[in-house]
């Protein structure tokens, strides 16, 4: 050989060492054989006897006890655990052994339940991102559902958060302190940078982050998050999926299985086929797959697909979410391998059936988000938005005067953003997965129905607005334009970063406005759908308030400041900060006489000079939030989520702590009503009493 040949030949080696140690190190991928070989028995604890057919799993390979509980099988190049897959009628908190040398002797126990869990009720927590302080007061609410509900588990769904949390939550939440048993998923921000790999901290103190075990007719698939997490991984997308199938291929084919993890199914949100290797698809739904069930994304969101399969996400048990969810854990229960049903704890809010000091009060059903009643003439028009199965939420208009229902429309799912109405007399709503409905405002019949097609998880659905003949529609993700005639498409835009929020879309000449929480303030062409510009600077990208237009300039909230952008580039022209206030609200500011009203996260209601962008007064004397909306939020704070609205010489708005109230406009208080129900949407103004939806779904007409 030459030297040209052996400088070849040198880089060459060189290049495979390098990417041995890198695989190696980082990834935990070895390339070295590993012959261990594990064997047990699975034995009945009170009797002593052999259980056959149970799967047992190296975190790869699945394998069976035979007649005498005997079970025998290879290692692999990961495994780290040895792991029993609990068959239904069973139970044991030792599911799995740390997997060393070759050795016998991986053995387990199983204790016989002590009922029938045909019929069941499970409990999911998300996102809890605790510190070293360990759990909140949040965890009380848990043990209450699970009493409630007398729950078979309750799962985790992930996002413990980092190594204090890591460290701290399982000491809070357990087998042992709770209710009823535990068991944890993997998020993104429980890979980190301790113990040579991203999951190894969670596997130390929580166990495998693949497996499986069984309740009644459900076989639960635990799976980990491996894309986007925080520090790389030793577990591969197809080492995951080869698992699974391996997993449900030793599954018995009378028994539905329910996948947990951290997101949502990524390679395929609607149909649950799943991407693994090369040319590799797995259909789950060939398993009997009925739910996937996930977090990560803050959202409260549950929806049947067109395949049967529900697609399921909770927010966090504390602190709104990142579209200003309300705070849940989430019950669901199963009665043989069907999903019947799925409620949400809002913490310890009660809903309230009735209000005190109302003209007349009615409940429609469901819960009243951020879509505020219109009126309109002598009607009110409401809607409601349910976060669980089935689903009751719908459209509906009452008699002002006198509350009495006219008519009723049923929506597929929850219509949590303002609506639209027409002088023709033509209402328009849009449901958090996109479905679009104009309807007929004087007999609710429906003129045409839409369906957008939004990526659900990430688009919870803007407002729907009309200008001239074309409705502007869908979510931060997906920017819709149709035909007021007949619903069909004129143009539509996607946004690939974005994810939903409660702020509103807004047109201002022939600009459309649209902002997304964690991304940009972007202005499309209404009549292209095309970007004229962007801006994801100076905080803008924290997207939850609405912005408004004055004297030319559009003016945005973001936290603690007030920004004017420059209508034709989007660039700020000025800005000020405003200590002590968190502006992060779905409340829509009300602009009169140079004065902008703002609804706070934690100070009640402000009054801001927008010329001199100076605060001329604050109203703080705001009662704590029954639950809390903004992110990252607590019950308690002084929270305003719905917009003011003027009627007559004063301002009205209703506030997080149930109360309506009336203001002059010197910010001094002139009246107000407790009506015991958090209200998130800005009340109507009928003649000289106001109407508000609250979170119980209570329609209230009030005199203050």
């Amino acid at each position: 050989m030459n030297d040209r040949g052996k400088k070849i030949l040198a880089v060459i080696m060189l290049v495979i060492g390098v990417l041995v140690l890198a695989g190696g190190v980082a990834a935990g991928i070895y390339f070295t054989v590993k012959e261990d070989r594990y064997s047990g028995y699975v034995t009945d604890a009170d009797t002593g006897e052999p259980i056959e057919g149970v799967s047992v799993t190296n975190g790869r390979d699945v394998v069976k006890t035979d007649e005498n509980g005997h079970y025998v099988m290879d290692g692999w190049l990961k495994d780290r655990f040895i792991t029993l897959s609990i068959p239904s009628g069973y139970w044991t908190e030792d599911y799995y052994i740390e997997a060393g040398d070759s050795r016998e002797g991986y053995d387990f126990t199983l204790e016989k339940r002590d009922k029938d869990y045909t019929e069941h009720t499970f409990l999911q927590v998300a996102d809890s991102e605790i510190g070293s302080d360990g759990v909140g007061e949040w965890i009380e609410n848990v043990k209450a559902a699970a009493v409630e509900t007398d729950a078979a588990f309750i799962m985790h769904t992930g996002d413990i958060c980092y190594e204090d949390g890591l460290r701290t939550h399982l000491s809070g939440m357990n087998s042992e302190n709770m209710p009823a048993p535990v068991r944890y998923a993997i998020g993104n921000h429980d890979y980190i940078n301790k113990g040579g790999y991203g999951e190894a901290y969670f596997e130390s103190i929580y166990g495998p982050v693949c497996y499986s075990f069984e309740v009644g007719k459900v076989h639960y698939v635990v799976t980990p998050m491996v894309h986007g997490v925080d520090y790389l991984g030793r577990y591969t997308n197809a080492d995951v999926w080869r698992w699974v199938k391996n997993d449900l291929e030793n599954t018995a084919p009378d028994m539905k299985v329910v996948i947990f993890n951290h997101d949502y199914c990524t390679s395929d949100e609607d149909g649950f086929v799943v991407n693994y290797g090369v040319g590799k698809k797995l259909d789950l739904k060939e398993y009997g797959l009925v739910a996937w069930i996930y977090g990560h994304w803050h959202y409260n969101l549950m929806y049947k697909t067109d395949c049967g399969v529900f697609n399921i996400c909770t927010g966090q048990p504390s602190g709104g979410g990142i579209d200003s969810t309300v705070p849940a854990v989430r019950s669901v229960e199963m009665d043989g391998g069907e999903l019947v049903s799925s409620d949400m704890y809002y913490g310890d809010f009660k809903e309230t059936e009735s209000v005190e000091g109302g003209d007349w009060t009615v409940n429609v059903g469901g819960n009243g988000y951020f879509a505020e009643p219109i009126v309109g003439g002598d009607t009110v028009y409401v809607a409601t938005a349910d976060d669980g199965w089935p689903k009751e939420c719908n459209i509906t208009a009452l008699n002002a005067a006198t509350g009495e229902e006219i008519w009723t429309y049923a929506t597929s799912d929850s219509v949590r953003n303002s609506m639209f109405l027409t002088d023709d007399g033509k209402l328009l709503a849009q449901d958090i997965t996109g479905m679009v409905y104009c309807l007929d405002a004087g007999s609710g019949e429906r003129f045409w129905r839409t369906n957008t097609r939004l990526s659900a998880v990430r688009n919870t659905g803007l407002n729907v607005i009309v200008s001239g003949d074309k409705v502007y529609c869908g979510g931060a993700q997906k920017s819709v334009c149709l035909n007021l005639a007949d619903g069909s498409l004129v143009w539509e835009t996607e946004n690939d970063r974005a994810n939903s929020s409660p702020t509103r879309m807004i047109i201002s000449g022939d600009a459309l406005l649209v902002g997304s929480h964690w991304d940009e303030l972007i202005a499309y062409d209404k009549n292209t759908g095309k970007r004229i510009w962007s801006n994801d600077k100076d905080g803008i990208r924290y997207r939850t308030s609405t912005p408004f237009i004055y004297n030319g300039g559009i003016y945005v909230t973001t936290s603690g400041s007030i920004l004017e952008l420059d209508m034709g580039s989007g660039k700020v022209k000025r800005s000020a900060s405003f200590e002590g206030f968190n502006f992060d609200t779905a409340a829509i500011p009300l602009l009169l006489d140079g004065t902008v009203y703002l609804g706070t996260a934690d100070s009640g209601l402000a009054a801001i000079d927008l010329d001199a962008l100076e605060r001329e007064w604050n109203f703080a004397d705001v009662g704590g939030a029954l639950v809390s909306s903004t992110p990252y939020t607590k019950p308690g704070a002084k929270q305003v989520q719905g917009g003011t609205v003027r009627s007559g010489g004063y301002i009205c708005f209703a506030g997080m702590d149930g109360v309506v109230y009336k203001l002059d406009k010197q910010g001094k208080l002139a009246g107000k009503t407790d009506i015991g129900s958090p209200v998130l949407a800005a009340p109507a103004v009928y003649g000289e009493s106001v109407i508000v939806i609250d979170f119980s779904g209570n329609v209230t007409k009030l005199t203050i």
